[in-house]
């Protein structure tokens, strides 16, 4: 095991358990480490954001920045369980193909897919991974992750990503993001992300030929899918119309 790690794991669940608000002395006692050492630790915690300082006394305590690695408890299967009526009221409502995604990394995937009985459909792989700055889905999860906004930062030139982050500033408005015919000529796609206790876990998607699914089309999809979700309870989202 790296001890280094152990470390560090082990000062913040001291911490947390002995009322947040400790002493050098304290850490280094407790978990026998020299005092230069224990500074070592608390400091890069610190730097990193994970911890801040009291603004009386020399006291750590743990930062709300650690809130960011919880992950809401919910199962992959119960999410499609879940969703897959919402999907097909979706379809059967707007008349176009509807979809849920989640997010791998820096990629995504398709998990569901509900179309419509028309004669033109739309038709996306489910379990094939799809980059995330040239659709509505994958800038919805980009527009909630630093991490994947940095990363994506490297590859453009500054005037090519100050355009998506436009766009990145507009879906935080929002609540959602689209797609005109910029991954697939002649597809339009509006997306929504959905949260569980402020945390992304999936992206709802409608798309449809560019021809009928338009802006009207657009909204329309959006009340929809903010109804039924609503109807739902357990699933929330940030749209502002």
């Amino acid at each position: 095991m790296n001890q280094s790690v152990k470390k560090t794991f082990q000062i913040l669940e001291y911490i947390a358990s002995n009322g947040n608000f400790v002493r050098l002395n304290d850490v280094a006692q407790a978990l026998d480490l020299k005092k230069n050492t224990a500074h070592g630790f608390l400091d890069s915690l610190k730097e990193l954001g994970y911890l801040e300082q009291d603004d009386i006394s020399p006291r750590y305590k743990i930062s709300g920045k650690i809130e960011d690695l919880y992950v809401s408890s919910f199962s992959l299967n119960d999410l499609r369980h879940e969703l897959r009526p919402i999907l097909e009221k979706i379809s059967n409502l707007t008349n176009e193909s509807s979809y849920l995604a989640i997010q791998m990394g820096s990629y995504y995937r398709y998990e569901l897919k509900c179309e419509p009985n028309r004669a033109v459909k739309i038709t996306l792989n489910t379990g094939k991974e799809y980059e995330m700055t040239t659709t509505a889905i994958g800038k919805c999860f980009l527009a909630y992750s630093e991490h994947l906004q940095r990363s994506i930062r490297k590859q453009y030139t500054t005037e090519n990503f100050a355009v998506i982050e436009k766009e990145i500033n507009i879906i935080n408005q929002t609540g959602y993001a689209l797609d005109i015919e910029a991954y697939e000529p002649d597809l339009n796609c509006v997306a929504m992300p959905i949260f569980i206790k402020k945390r992304p876990i999936a992206v709802l998607c409608v798309s449809g030929p560019s021809f009928r699914f338009k802006e009207s089309q657009f909204i329309e999809s959006l009340r929809i899918m903010d109804s039924l979700l609503k109807e739902h309870g357990k699933y929330h989202h940030k749209l502002n119309f």
